[in-house]
């Protein structure tokens, strides 16, 4: 989710408890094996690909993620971090910070690059080409850092209003920077990035496919997926709403498919109070059914962080292990 005003993925991430769910993983196991909406059910024997699957843990924090393999008894293949955007300054310098932590662990992964940083730069400015060096200097830094095929995140969750490069303001003017910095990422020797355009689940006023910057400079889409659902419906009515609701998950697969883009789920769990958060394990398993039942899933990263931490939640930690660990 990542918002400003919310806690940041920068702040020191919240300890990490080991839990003792393999009862619970069994007893859930006839509770969670209800019919998905949104894909078909393929059997329980079905296999699972722990190499796209990973999480987000909170900066820097590589224990955070490994604690996941430990959780499902077998190694994720990805992990996900972020790159400082309170100014353009603080994001070139935490690059040479950030990077070498991951590079040791053989994770795959996904850098969040912030389009703007907090104040005093716009997208115009940044589609006329104002902010072509900064993102130069990152995409030389991560190919020479062994990190020129990871998978690049730029101006997640466009479709808000809670961050500078929200593109309600000037759709024209995202696709027309989005453009100019996939451009100048892919022009440095060696670089092989995958570039993934990533909406958040639902209906902000304002639609996502007004400032889709075309299949040329789009590798990946992706949605952010929450368990967040104003009303406090029960877990059935949320996951029927997740689904089927405007720019939902039956929208994103079909978007993706039109496309022929393969997908991503940069950010998914149990989401933020009031209206999200809480040990779901129902979400969880469906989740798990949507992600494993679609090969054309390339990464699906948990959040694993505040609310919506796995080993704060047992009932939904032992649905990720039944979702995974096969």
């Amino acid at each position: 989710m990542f918002k400003l005003g919310r806690t940041s993925a920068w702040s020191a991430p919240r300890r990490m408890r080991r839990l003792a769910i393999a009862g619970i993983a069994l007893l859930l196991a006839g509770i969670v094996a209800g019919t998905v909406v949104a894909a078909p059910h393929h059997g329980s024997d079905r296999p699972t690909r722990p190499a796209l699957v990973g999480a987000y843990a909170g900066y820097r924090n590589v224990h955070g993620v490994d604690a996941i393999s430990r959780l499902v008894g077998r190694p994720v293949g990805q992990a996900m971090d972020f790159f400082d955007g309170t100014t353009w300054s603080a994001a070139l310098a935490s690059v040479p910070l950030i990077v070498p932590a991951w590079n040791r662990t053989g994770y795959r992964m996904t850098w969040g690059i912030p389009m703007l940083p907090e104040s005093g730069a716009t997208l115009t400015s940044g589609a006329a080409g104002a902010y072509d060096t900064e993102f130069a200097t990152i995409a030389k830094y991560l190919v020479a850092h062994h990190q020129g095929g990871s998978i690049i995140r730029l101006g997640w969750e466009f479709n808000g209003y809670w961050f500078p490069w929200s593109a309600a303001r000037c759709p024209p003017c995202f696709v027309d920077y989005w453009r100019r910095i996939v451009t100048t990422m892919r022009s440095v020797p060696g670089a092989r990035f995958q570039f993934t355009w990533n909406p958040t689940i639902g209906e902000y006023g304002f639609p996502p496919t007004a400032a889709y910057p075309g299949d040329a400079f789009v590798d990946l889409i992706g949605l952010d997926v929450y368990d967040n659902v104003a009303g406090g419906a029960d877990p059935a009515q949320r996951w029927r709403h997740l689904v089927g609701e405007p720019y939902g998950l039956n929208w994103f697969t079909g978007f993706a498919r039109a496309h022929h883009r393969p997908i991503t789920l940069p950010e998914w769990g149990l989401g933020f109070p009031p209206d999200g958060g809480g040990d779901d394990p129902y979400f969880i398993s469906h989740m798990a059914e949507f992600i494993n039942s679609r090969p054309t899933v390339v990464s699906a990263l948990y959040w694993n962080y505040g609310t919506s931490t796995l080993q704060d939640e047992p009932w939904s930690s032992a649905a990720f292990v039944h979702g995974f660990a096969h």
